[in-house]
């Protein structure tokens, strides 16, 4: 587009830094806010907004929130982006604080926003928060609650092991929510030991036909722990007869422009020997300090 002489506008250079969050390209995303400012673009709605939003979402708060704050107006999107980046970095009284300020500012929250900070409200357990939050969506907004918004009270719940509690709230939710909220309960209930409720849970999964593998695998081991071996064999053949695969693990980093991959059992990375060793020496150092951490006499 360059090489041609054709200039870009802030929509060009807003959609290139929308595609750089999207894959969490930092460095990229970097190239592109310093050629926006060669250009002359003001950090505005479009690209002040696309820029926050890249850089919360990789991680880089501190420089999300400077954009944001440097935007003389700005808009819905430019809000839900910055909460966002609080919640999913930890920074969840930041990103409570920036939601009241929002309202304070006279912004309309929509159903993105209460996502978000129903998301921030389960990192930290503040169940009652979330409630308020679930509450208010509808109460003094007007907005509907969606399935995702339910999902996440659920999270709230599960993850403060109020296991029983998120159990009779699935059973009342009105919306069809096919198996999201019962595959929220059934990892809390592994998490928190809870075999019973998890066998409840997965069973919901079961009968609403997953095709998940992760729910199979889980509740043949919840099974297996409370040694009910045929309910172990009956969930693998049902796995079988469904045609569930399990896909393997992969991860991936970007280093010095260069993007490795790793998927489990992978043995044809050209570092790998290097990377074994790395694994095995910090491994060892974990070991230590657990033993450091909880001596036994």
């Amino acid at each position: 587009m360059e090489a041609e002489g054709i200039w870009p506008n802030e929509l060009t250079m807003a959609t290139i830094l929308k595609a750089c969050s999207s894959l969490a390209a930092l460095e990229q995303g970097k190239q592109i806010h310093t050629r926006s400012i060669k250009y002359g673009f003001k950090m505005e709605n479009q690209i002040g907004s696309a820029l926050s939003t890249l850089y919360a979402k990789c991680g880089s708060i501190k420089d999300g929130n400077a954009i944001f704050r440097t935007m003389t107006t700005r808009d819905l999107v430019s809000w839900n982006a910055m909460i966002s980046g609080f919640a999913q970095n930890g920074r969840t009284v930041e990103a409570f604080d920036l939601f009241d300020e929002m309202i304070s500012q006279g912004i309309t929250p929509d159903k993105v926003t209460f996502v978000n900070v129903l998301s921030a409200s389960g990192h930290i357990g503040l169940v009652e928060r979330g409630k308020s939050y679930f509450n208010m969506m509808s109460d003094r907004f007007g907005i509907v609650p969606r399935v995702e918004h339910y999902a996440c009270l659920v999270d709230v719940l599960s993850r403060a092991g109020r296991l029983n509690e998120a159990k009779k709230f699935i059973e009342s939710v009105k919306v069809e929510h096919g198996m999201s909220l019962w595959r929220i309960l059934l990892s809390a209930c592994r998490n928190y030991r809870d075999y019973e409720l998890g066998a409840y849970a997965g069973e919901k999964l079961m009968e609403l036909g997953s095709q998940e593998s992760s729910a199979y695998v889980m509740l043949s081991r919840i099974y297996n722990a409370l040694g009910k071996l045929n309910d172990v064999e009956r969930v693998m053949g049902l796995m079988k007869l469904r045609g569930v695969g399990k896909e393997p693990g992969c991860s991936w980093i970007e280093l010095k422009n260069l993007v490795h991959v790793f998927v489990v059992g992978d043995q044809k990375h050209p570092l790998i020997d290097e990377i074994r060793a790395k694994l095995w020496s910090l491994t060892r150092l974990m070991v230590l300090e657990d033993a450091e951490d909880n001596p036994v006499f």
